[in-house]
């Protein structure tokens, strides 16, 4: 018998992933105290709001295990940084879209934990080169000239998100794992 990928949502699913995605851009609230510093140092926006966004992601997806429950989060958190930055929409969107599409090809869904992290570890750091592409084809030469001008800065800096998101995926998942142990976080 075949195992299916794609389960409808329903309306609780939607609920929780709308509040995860509420909560995590509450959490990110830290993001526009270095929005100045984007043209000074490379990722500085993906290191302050990456432990955030992973932590709650993970529980999002640990607790709604469904293809395009990442896009939803992303779609969700994008829809409310639309107004301050476009680039941050369509990074969201791009990422998330990307990432769903590698998660059934690689893992055929979120069944398993290796799915949740591999997903949550890869959405901030997927959100770099597209935010460059992005500062490239719009004109915002100062954005580019930072990651170009210091390489090895560039480098440590993505080193440093993928760490974060490292960290912040297996927080998330160890969080979830306990929730659900205790019977607070129920499938």
């Amino acid at each position: 018998m075949k195992e299916k990928i794609f389960e409808p949502f329903q309306v609780k699913d939607i609920v929780f992933l709308a509040i995860i995605s509420a909560v995590t851009l509450v959490t990110c609230a830290v993001m526009p105290l270095v929005a100045s510093l984007q043209t000074v140092v490379f990722g500085i926006a993906q290191v302050v709001t990456g432990l955030q966004i992973s932590i709650f992601f993970a529980i999002g997806l640990m607790k709604i295990r469904k293809p395009g429950a990442l896009f939803l989060m992303a779609l969700l958190t994008g829809l409310f940084q639309l107004l301050m930055a476009p680039p941050m929409f369509f990074s969201n969107i791009i990422v998330g879209l990307l990432l769903e599409i590698l998660v059934i090809l690689i893992f055929r869904g979120y069944k398993k934990d290796g799915a949740v992290f591999f997903a949550v570890l890869f959405y901030n750091p997927l959100s770099l080169p597209f935010n460059l592409l992005y500062n490239y084809l719009f004109g915002r030469e100062a954005m580019v000239a930072v990651a170009t001008k210091a390489p090895w800065i560039t480098v440590g800096m993505t080193a440093a998100v993928v760490a974060i998101s490292a960290l912040g995926a297996w927080i998330g998942i160890k969080i979830s794992k306990e929730l659900k142990k205790s019977g607070a976080m129920k499938k």
